[in-house]
């Protein structure tokens, strides 16, 4: 069937909020919908930027992303529907399948999800690097921002035990939470928050184009889930 429009959905929030997970998951719940990483846009090890003061990579930096390549393939998908560009998927997310989801509630989102109308192509792409930049949100139909407090984020992510590249595996020194992912994050979302503070509210105008959850440890997988699916199937309807 020929698609008439595409909703290009934006999942985005620092490591370890569970963008990733839910982005997967939800991809799962819509049967047309296409999954892309914004971590498949990494440059080559060689390639991304030196950190002088600690002589590591920095893979949190903006520029360890081909963000051109990045932005040019939106374009495409927004145009055609379309995914140009062979990625390389390096799968650096918790297995889903351990999230033991009721039957009940899967039906729930099921029939949820059947309300879109078939003629709608969605592509749901995650990324800690979606709303950075504004040439890059404004590609976004839906602009979903996953929250979780500092404490939160810091233990799921020491929790890890690395993550594969293009060309090694990569784990994270005992300082590279603070030294590099947060302070990253804060320093290119600072922007959307008032006063600066990323733990805090948005401003007046992001809330207005952005639309955030708190996926903090007490939050369930469900409510969770069931805000992405929703905001999805409310802008579908739009």
């Amino acid at each position: 069937m020929t698609k008439d429009r595409t909703i290009l959905v934006g999942l985005s929030g620092c490591s370890s909020t569970g963008k990733t997970t839910l982005a997967k998951l939800a991809a799962e719940f819509i049967p047309s919908a296409v999954l892309i990483h914004e971590d498949d846009f990494y440059k080559h090890d060689a390639d991304v930027p030196m950190n002088e003061k600690y002589n590591i990579r920095d893979w949190d930096s903006v520029e360890a992303l081909d963000m051109e390549l990045f932005k040019k393939e939106l374009e495409t998908i927004k145009q055609t529907g379309d995914v140009a560009t062979e990625l390389i998927h390096n799968n650096n997310v918790d297995d889903i399948s351990k999230f033991d989801l009721s039957e009940t509630f899967k039906k729930e989102l099921s029939d949820q999800v059947k309300t879109i109308d078939e003629k709608i192509s969605i592509v749901i792409v995650d990324g800690f690097m979606l709303f950075n930049r504004q040439d890059i949100s404004n590609e976004f139909d839906l602009r979903l921002f996953i929250r979780a407090p500092y404490k939160t984020l810091k233990k799921r992510r020491n929790a890890r035990n690395g993550y594969q590249t293009l060309d090694s595996f990569w784990v994270d020194p005992p300082y590279y939470f603070d030294e590099f992912v947060y302070k990253s994050y804060a320093e290119n979302h600072k922007h959307l928050f008032i006063d600066d503070d990323v733990e805090g509210k948005l401003t007046k105008e992001a809330s207005e184009i952005i639309h955030s959850f708190k996926n903090d440890d007490d939050i369930p997988i469900e409510k969770a889930l069931s805000w992405v699916i929703d905001q999805i199937v409310t802008c579908c309807k739009k």
